[in-house]
């Protein structure tokens, strides 16, 4: 599922329903796979993608030392592999790292001139988030540690993180204790679909108020990349509304675009009849 082939058919999935569903698409590009930059300018170019986000999942520090990488055996497994194939695949990629890093710098300044927003994923000290700031790569997703969140660029973190009360990731900082330095603009679903809700809930119930919460799932992530048209309860904008109780206990209804979309409980009750 994080395969090129897989990208694009999830691409044309999207512009197929785009009308009725309002979605956009922002792509996380594994910086191995960009050895045929053309390729992928071309993708962005022929989905009309607004957002590019890079990251760098391989373990270096193993296939430097050619020790054994963690997870070979799970990785190779879900991607179809033999974890022989799938090393010597890392292997490769890892040795050309070099070369794409090179491309970079041009390969931004491709992306820049269509005004697309461009982000890092997983900095890990502050000089990885001038480098990438440097390319105009401006917003920080998921930094790993203080330095980067706070070195004064648009920060996204995962609403899990908020939810479970610490990062999945080994060495990863928490959610909550940048939240409560003033160190995060935005909370994203990440790996968990409903979690957006349930972070703004907690947030609530350790005395944020709920539209300091709610902005960050709602207003602040529209206005950093630059969905104009949502985020907030205004004339001429969406009519997404989401109907909860005050304490973000339990959804009781969602209006999408105008349109109801779900309905549950004694409000449907009301509602139909």
């Amino acid at each position: 599922m994080r395969a090129p082939a897989f990208a694009k058919r999830l691409a044309e999935a999207l512009r197929t329903h785009r009308e009725r569903a309002a979605l956009i698409y922002q792509l996380r590009l594994e910086l191995g796979c960009m050895i045929e930059t053309g390729e992928v300018l071309d993708f962005i170019d022929d989905y009309e993608i607004p957002f590019v986000v890079f990251n760098d999942h391989l373990p270096h520090d193993a296939l430097a030392s050619g020790k054994r990488p963690p997870s070979l055996q799970g990785q190779a497994l879900k991607s179809g592999r033999s974890p022989e194939t799938h090393r010597a695949l890392m292997q490769s990629l890892h040795d050309a790292m070099p070369e794409i890093r090179a491309k970079l710098p041009a390969f931004c300044a491709d992306l820049a001139a269509r005004g697309i927003r461009m982000g890092s994923h997983d900095d890990r000290t502050a000089q990885d988030r001038t480098t990438w700031r440097e390319m105009g790569a401006r917003i920080a997703e998921f930094p790993m540690a203080r330095a980067p969140a706070a070195a004064g660029d648009p920060v996204i973190l995962g609403a899990p993180n908020v939810v479970r009360g610490g990062s999945h990731k080994k060495k990863s900082i928490s959610a909550l204790d940048l939240l409560q330095d003033g160190l995060c603009d935005a909370l994203c679903s990440d790996y968990f679909y409903p979690a957006p809700f349930a972070a703004a809930g907690k947030l609530v119930a350790l005395g944020w108020s709920l539209r300091d919460a709610w902005a960050l799932v709602s207003l602040r992530p529209a206005q950093m990349i630059g969905l104009h048209d949502r985020g907030a309860l205004m004339p001429g904008k969406r009519a997404d509304l989401l109907i909860t109780d005050p304490d973000l206990g339990q959804v009781h209804a969602t209006i999408a675009g105008g349109q109801v979309t779900w309905l549950a409980g004694d409000l449907a009750a009301r509602m139909i009849g």
